[in-house]
């Protein structure tokens, strides 16, 4: 191969790459959902706010509850089966 062989095939091969970069872009943002920026609040999450009657305000607090009757649960359970 010759040194102008060389120099086309990789212009040619630069052009391909740019194409298919293109394309792979456009079928990403095709194929991907629209999400807001907000993140999504778990349904768990908004049961706990929900019927915490106005004690609970945020989702951090929320977990926090739900982590806690976890352990709560894990206690009584404990109990239940080796005491």
């Amino acid at each position: 191969m010759n040194e102008e062989t060389k120099i086309s095939e990789s212009d040619e091969l630069a052009e391909a790459l740019k194409e298919f970069e293109e394309k792979s872009k456009i079928e990403e943002n095709q194929n991907s959902p629209q999400t807001s920026a907000v993140p999504e609040v778990p349904r768990m999450v908004k049961l706990v706010i929900k019927w915490s009657g106005g004690a609970i305000k945020d989702q951090r607090h929320a977990e926090y509850a739900l982590l806690g009757f976890i352990v709560l649960a894990f206690a009584v359970s404990f109990y239940l089966f080796f005491g």
